[in-house]
């Protein structure tokens, strides 16, 4: 959620009549608060590929709650555009200078687990994508201005431009070429990654959802709410990072699987409706048939009893046989719903889900279908 109070001239008659210099705005910063309470060790757990991984890392008290108690809004004292202000005042949250001792902390332990996982460049993207998309989503709506990037790793929690401003921080501090997506009629923020062969959100980035577990390059069909992006959005471009992210032909693929598995099982449920009713039918003239037969028994006609024994034998193979081809199309339905419900539950293992994906098959299969 994206909202903000903005004052105007407050400070006009007061740098007028003492001859001061007035500035265009004055946007947030952090005061930190004197404390003598020791950092404070803040962890959090998260799957990342086959791994599940822990972050800890020290948060200075006095900046945090420096933070949490700083005045938010931005104070405008020209008639500036949106374009104009609005960078400047996300940028601050994101370089407050009270904040690199804790972004250092961060990126250290990030490294660590680099390290540990023997990650490629894009891998540890999306570890950081993952890390932040696995803090729990803040839906509190009396919350209308974004947080400084240490309080939402303080509070292991966020909204979208709160968790997009603190992945914005670590990826462009990283080296990468990121910038904040900020889509005013939604009222939303994600982050851009430059990067190739992705769908371009504008200027080459390509996006990357900060609320939920999603691969990076895809943007969601909708949002909370059933909020659908459909604006352009305002990008605010972070840092002058060059790495770029180099793996959207894998996330395209595996997000074209979804698409492809929904497509299979509606197909599927279409046919199975089809197979049932026409099992219905058969089994009802079955039923009828035997009816009959019954009869003929009782009343002692075994002659005609006996011709019509084929013709039962012969409704019950086809029957036997629609009843396989029905049983075929539950299998394959649950095989694509299993194929649909794995990629879905782990979005946090793109190059794991890819390789599956591609040993059994499953790419072929769609490539040759579509």
């Amino acid at each position: 959620m994206t909202h903000r109070f903005i004052i105007f001239g407050l400070l006009l008659l007061f740098c007028t009549t003492t001859g001061c210099v007035q500035p265009d705005m004055v946007p947030p910063s952090i005061s930190p608060i004197r404390t003598d309470a020791p950092a404070l060790v803040m962890s959090h757990e998260f799957l990342f590929e086959e791994s599940r991984v822990t972050l800890s890392v020290p948060l200075d008290q006095s900046v945090y709650y420096g933070a949490m108690d700083a005045d938010k809004q931005i104070y405008l004292y020209s008639d500036l555009s949106d374009q104009n202000w609005l960078p400047i005042y996300y940028t601050a949250f994101i370089d407050d200078p009270n904040q690199e001792a804790f972004f250092s902390d961060l990126i250290r332990a990030l490294r660590t687990l680099r390290s540990d996982l023997s990650l490629d460049d894009d891998r540890y993207l999306e570890l950081c994508t993952v890390f932040i998309q696995s803090l729990p989503y803040d839906d509190d709506t009396t919350l209308i201005e974004p947080k400084f990037p240490i309080e939402t790793y303080g509070d292991l929690t966020g909204d979208c431009d709160d968790k997009s401003l603190l992945l914005a921080g670590i990826l462009s501090r990283e080296g990468f070429s990121v910038a904040l997506l900020l889509y005013s009629e939604e009222s939303h923020m994600a982050v851009g990654i430059h990067a190739d062969g992705c769908r371009d959100i504008g200027d080459g980035y390509a996006y990357i959802e900060t609320t939920k577990h999603h691969f990076v390059g895809i943007v969601p069909d909708s949002l909370t709410g059933d909020v659908v992006l459909a604006s352009k959005p305002l990008i605010i471009p972070i840092g002058d990072g060059t790495i770029g992210y180099g793996r959207c032909d894998q996330t395209i693929v595996l997000s074209d699987l979804l698409t492809y598995c929904r497509g299979e099982i509606d197909r599927l449920n279409r046919d199975m409706e089809r197979e049932l009713a026409i099992i219905s039918e058969m089994n009802s003239e079955l039923a009828s048939l035997k009816d009959e037969m019954d009869a003929l028994i009782r009343q002692g006609r075994y002659s005609e009893y006996n011709q019509q024994v084929p013709v039962y034998n012969g409704m019950i193979e086809r029957y036997n046989s629609r009843l396989e081809s029905y049983n075929h199309l539950v299998r394959s339905t649950e095989r694509y719903i299993a194929i649909h419900n794995r990629i879905i539950g782990r979005t946090y293992d793109r190059q794991g889900l890819y390789h599956e994906m591609l040993q059994e098959g499953v790419i072929a299969e769609m490539g040759a279908r579509m």
